[in-house]
């Protein structure tokens, strides 16, 4: 069958010159032979078509790109150019790699530039696509059509520009057969119809092919050349076209050099392009100057690389700015836990410090209530989820908003928040504002500015970091005092939120004691997780031993546990108070691979990730701090209330559950225990507020407020957001349990009057 089909092909003279068209036999070369490209080439296709990482909110830092901070002719023109890069990339290595697989190439003045004409089935495909995709998006987010024009137009003039730099560069450093060897081109050679028979198994029949855009010729014969000229030429061509990938790499790492100046803050997606160019440009060198080497050599790089990153040179690990890495290490083992868990002199210490808080936190909530002696004031604790950017903006906006509400009575009457990531960021920057207002540094935290500030992008120049230097080499540096750090994504990402938010994190932990101590701010305790063993690492500028020690029962004999370590009395020695309040904001919101692992000064070396890994809505810390003074709680406040804000609804519809693929099945397991973590925490935490009559004695009211956030609506885990996810943020508080929870909240404090 398979001899018959070829028969037919290469008798009838139409059927070859389709089958035999240059462009055509380009693409089965790439799926026969170039299948790392083709992975490239399908990880981007699925981020314009939504087909990867939606979740992650990846597809919309190509379909809605932000440059300093409006999506517009201009973001789309940058990450046009770094598809530009791309394409030509995907040119070049295409080249280097299968050029020689066409020997008549060489016969054609300027070899690389039909090259990359007839190689133009998969660009063009993308760019139809993705502009498609562009249209479709921004069309179901209400984006006016001639913006939209603008946007895409923007996106071609990118490309085009690009094109048009590098061919510029080919033009005057490729040459072909006649330049090489100074031969003379006969006016007749386009005429001659190449025979049907390779010269040797690696060479590719062609018939026909694209000498410009519009015009189709016929191959030349090539037989009558020596083969060493044909392929002196694709040695020329392919040396002169990875000089190009090794200068548009080292340009692109001087730019990280000047990564903080803001026009350099190119968009995430642009980043991520230039990323997959980089590793394309590296393996298509690499091809040029080892060729059957390269795949050998590689290996044995990574295997290098791997064995060198043991060593202390090689391995850059992230730290926590502000804390001493210089000096001795703190010990990390078992037996400390133990001496802190049994030495009940700090534990009563610090149980005293705090009833001092709380004693001032009732002074200052009874002012209003002094000629009812016995009116007692309702305690707030606010527990706030992780979930990125839509976190902190979507925790900021009820803060704000609900506190607006009770005319100011939210925030004085909260003592406690706890809670992970992104939401603790919203809180903590409400928490600034508050104090600031107290201060007379600004005149209300209920501006609108203010929540816009906790909107804006952060994930740009960590994309950028890591396309320009993370992955690569790290040579800039910041002092602070004595100690030098690394300037890396963390760092990227820390200065970022303080330029979004006006400098609000830019303290030490230590400059929030004094406010918490006197109760002018509520205390926030931060709980990132211990990857070495999964306890918590617990992060107050207060001393909080009590949310660490095993409380003894008198009824029951067991062995302790030991749950976690309390951050500023075991790194004392290393500066623990002196840590930056934005690196305590980070640990506590490390998500894997987006941000650095940070790894603090003890033996052996701790490493740290994100609190909702084992606490997401911080309900366990608050009902340990409520049962350690449930006494004093009990006899000085009217009740409790738990305000949970939540990313996402506590009682989710359930899945569909489709027939499955092979892989599906066998992935299912796995994906869904992690799907389900937070779920699962739900359910705990649920038990456990029940659990919590048992103990307390008075009045708990548990208020939701929950962000729409649903499966096939969702807000994209990630530290970008797009103009409809804000809107449909700021909207949530108008959903019927939210208004609900207002009201609920506008009772309790009614009946403290």
């Amino acid at each position: 069958m398979g001899k018959k089909v070829h028969s037919i092909f290469v008798r009838n003279p139409y059927l070859r010159k389709v089958a035999f068209f240059f462009p055509i036999q380009l693409l089965m070369v790439h799926l026969k032979k170039n299948h790392i490209m083709l992975l490239f080439w399908a990880i981007i296709f699925g981020f314009v078509t939504r087909a990867i990482a939606p979740k992650y909110g990846i597809p919309f830092l190509f379909l809605d790109p932000e440059y300093l901070d409006n999506v517009s002719f201009f973001s789309f023109l940058i990450v046009g150019f770094s598809c530009g890069g791309f394409i030509m990339a995907f040119n070049i290595s295409s080249y280097i790699m299968n050029a020689f697989r066409f020997p008549f190439l060489a016969t054609l003045s300027k070899p690389f530039l039909k090259y990359c004409l007839n190689n133009f089935i998969i660009p063009l495909l993308f760019c139809v696509v993705y502009i498609w995709n562009i249209v479709d998006f921004q069309h179901d987010n209400g984006t006016d059509k001639l913006e939209i024009l603008l946007h895409c137009l923007g996106f071609l003039s990118g490309i085009i520009l690009f094109l048009f730099i590098t061919f510029g560069y080919f033009f005057s450093q490729t040459k072909d057969l006649f330049g090489i060897f100074g031969l003379k081109e006969t006016p007749d050679m386009d005429a001659r119809l190449a025979e049907y028979e390779k010269k040797e198994d690696r060479d590719w029949h062609i018939e026909t092919y694209l000498s410009t855009p519009t015009n189709i010729r016929l191959c030349r014969k090539f037989d009558h050349y020596e083969k060493s000229m044909l392929m002196q030429v694709f040695r020329q061509n392919n040396y002169a076209a990875a000089t190009f990938e090794i200068i548009s790499i080292l340009s692109l790492l001087i730019l990280g050099f000047f990564r903080e100046i803001e026009i350099f803050m190119i968009p995430a997606g642009a980043s991520i392009i230039l990323l997959f160019t980089m590793f394309m440009m590296l393996m298509s060198a690499l091809h040029t100057w080892l060729r059957g080497w390269s795949t050998a050599a590689f290996i044995i790089f990574i295997l290098v690389i791997n064995a060198l990153y043991q060593l202390e040179p090689f391995n850059i690990r992230n730290t926590a700015y502000g804390l001493h890495y210089n000096t001795r290490k703190a010990n990390y083992d078992i037996s400390y836990m133990g001496k802190y868990d049994e030495n009940h002199v700090i534990q009563e210490g610090d149980v005293n410090n705090t009833l001092e808080i709380l004693n001032n936190w009732r002074r200052k909530n009874s002012k209003s209530a002094l000629a009812t002696k016995d009116k007692k004031p309702k305690m707030v604790f606010i527990c706030t989820s992780g979930g990125g950017l839509r976190s902190t903006m979507w925790t900021f906006h009820v803060l704000q908003y609900s506190d607006r509400v009770l005319q100011g009575k939210l925030l004085d009457h909260t003592s406690l928040i706890t809670g992970s990531s992104g939401g603790m960021i919203g809180a903590a920057y409400m928490r600034e504002l508050y104090l600031d207002k107290q201060n007379s540094a600004i005149k209300s935290y209920y501006e609108p500015e203010y929540l816009i500030n906790a909107s804006k992008d952060v994930l740009n120049p960590v994309a950028f970091t890591v396309a320009a230097s993370d992955l690569f080499f790290r040579f800039q540096h910041f002092q602070i005092g004595n100690d030098i750090y690394t300037k890396d994504r963390a760092y990227a990402f820390e200065r970022e939120l303080n330029e979004n938010m006006n400098g609000a994190f830019k303290k030490k932990l230590v400059d929030y004691k004094v406010p918490e101590q006197t109760a002018q701010i509520p205390m926030m305790v931060f709980t990132p997780v211990i990857i070495n063993d999964g306890r918590k690492l617990f992060i107050s500028s207060q001393p909080v031993s009590y949310l660490v020690r095993n409380d003894i029962q008198k009824n029951m004999t067991r062995r302790p546990l030991y749950t976690g370590i309390e951050f500023t009395r075991f790194f004392a020695e290393q500066g623990s108070k002196d840590v930056l309040f934005s690196s305590v904001l980070r640990m506590n919101s490390t998500f894997p691979y987006i941000m650095p692992v940070v790894t603090l000064p003890s033996e052996p070396a701790i490493e740290i990730m994100d609190a909702g890994i084992r606490d997401n809505y911080g309900i366990e810390t608050t009902l340990k701090f409520m049962y350690t003074f449930r006494n004093w709680i009990s006899s000085n406040t009217s009740g409790v209330v738990i305000i949970q804000i939540r990313d996402r609804h506590k009682n989710m519809d359930v899945e569909e559950n489709p027939a499955k693929t092979i892989g599906q099945a066998l992935m299912r397991p796995l994906g869904t225990f992690y799907s389900n973590t937070f779920s699962m925490q739900d359910y705990n935490h649920n038990q456990l507020l029940e659990y919590c009559s048992l103990w307390f004695d008075g009045k708990v009211d548990v208020l939701d407020f929950q962000l729409r956030n649903d499966p096939k609506d969702n807000i994209s885990l990630s530290w970008h957001l797009t103009k409809s996810e804000k809107q449909k943020i700021i909207n949530s508080i108008e959903l019927p349990e939210n208004q609900n929870s207002i009201r609920k909240l506008q009772e309790l404090f009614e009946q403290d009057q």
